[in-house]
């Protein structure tokens, strides 16, 4: 699980800052850029959710991570030679939908089995944000020797690691009595409406959600901002990471961390921090504050993060983890974080860094939310209607 976390890693550590960049390379106009990587990102809140609830039916989170790899290093290899854009765009597309799909497939069996086995579930997510940073400076550095045609055999060797991982895990017993597929794709379907209907389990979605999604303008405009402010390119790439290593430091502890805060309150801390995170960012405070501002990173992401995997773990029945991790990630990296992205443009045009003002809005309403989760849960799984047997495979 660590080597899986670590490859996604590596995935995101060059196709982040280098894949838009290495679309014009290949001569895709702004445009073209533009519809290939809003076409992945929508298709993904469609795709995530049916993959999740297919992967729940057959009871095989590996088999389904396995097909979206698949898909993914057929894309990513396929753009090692494709060059008219209509071939980056069918290449590309189909391999950044599968992506993000089985991103909360892996967030979900590294929960389980941290459980079932009884190890740290940070201590192999902590892997994903290391690697995360460190392909940040190598892809950097073969881009500066290379140039960005470094960047596809890049990806294709992290996605075919990541490949290699997930096919380590143990496979599903070939002697086990298996439901007749579409049964058991209908008992899942029902079993999730169910979920929806769960006030809880709602209440959860939007305070994770309104806390992830108020990274938004952080992630879209900070870098931009701070190029205003005169910061230079050397001082951004050094407090930028300061963020990163204060969530590596809290993974590293986040069992401890977990067992006594309790989900619900990793939510709340994380909230808060939101709120204070950027309305210290929204009055382009000295650099010291700055920095502060970044350190929050542990708990505005990974705290919030970490009550977010808890709670489906203690909340959900296994038989439908990879159906919750899937409608946590549509709902905070979809929905919030794009409307929040969206909303971002305007108010920057408009306002400046003062636009940090509404992402501290949306950690204090996941603040709210998260005291409402904390006083309508009390540890219980959150439907009633699910076997709770053993779950055997992966």
């Amino acid at each position: 699980m660590s080597l899986a976390q670590a490859a996604s890693g590596l995935i995101g550590g060059a196709y982040t800052p280098f894949f838009g960049a290495w679309l014009a390379w290949r001569g895709l106009s702004p445009g073209q850029i533009g519809v290939t990587l809003a076409t992945g990102m929508l298709l993904r809140v469609l795709v995530a959710p049916v993959t999740g609830l297919i992967a729940d039916a057959r009871n095989d989170r590996r088999g389904m991570m396995l097909f979206l790899y698949a898909i993914v290093l057929a894309g990513y290899g396929a753009l090692n030679w494709t060059t008219a854009a209509v071939a980056i765009f069918i290449a590309a597309v189909p391999a950044n939908v599968a992506g993000g799909a089985v991103t909360p497939l892996l967030e979900s069996v590294s929960v389980r089995l941290s459980e079932r086995f009884g190890f740290d579930y940070g201590h192999v997510r902590l892997w994903a944000s290391t690697l995360f940073v460190l392909g940040n400076i190598g892809s950097g550095i073969l881009v500066s020797i290379f140039g960005l045609v470094a960047i596809a055999p890049w990806l294709t060797v992290a996605v075919a690691l990541n490949l290699v991982s997930i096919y380590a895990l143990p496979p599903p017993p070939t002697d086990r009595a298996r439901t007749p597929f579409l049964a058991s794709l209908r008992a899942t379907l029902a079993e999730a409406r169910e979920l929806l209907r769960a006030r809880v389990f709602v209440i959860f979605l939007i305070a994770a959600s309104l806390d992830q999604g108020s990274h938004a303008f952080y992630y879209g405009y900070g870098g931009l901002h701070w190029r205003a402010l005169g910061y230079s390119g050397t001082l951004i790439g050094m407090i930028w990471p300061l963020g990163v290593l204060a969530e590596i430091g809290l993974m590293s502890v986040s069992l401890r961390v977990f067992r006594v805060l309790g989900a619900t309150r990793l939510l709340l801390l994380g909230g808060v921090a939101c709120a204070v995170r950027w309305a210290i960012l929204a009055f382009d405070p000295p650099l010291p504050f700055v920095i502060f501002a970044q350190l929050l990173h542990g708990a505005t992401f990974a705290m919030a993060h970490l009550g977010a995997m808890y709670f489906i773990l203690k909340a959900v029945p296994p038989r439908l983890a990879a159906t919750a991790q899937s409608l946590y990630a549509v709902c905070s990296s979809g929905l919030a974080m794009g409307i929040a992205t969206f909303a971002s443009g305007p108010l920057y045009a408009a306002a400046g860094g003062r636009a940090y003002l509404l992402m501290s809005a949306m950690g204090a309403g996941a603040a709210v939310f998260a005291i409402w989760l904390g006083r309508a849960w009390h540890g219980a799984r959150v439907t009633i209607n699910v076997s709770e047997e053993a779950v055997e495979t992966i």
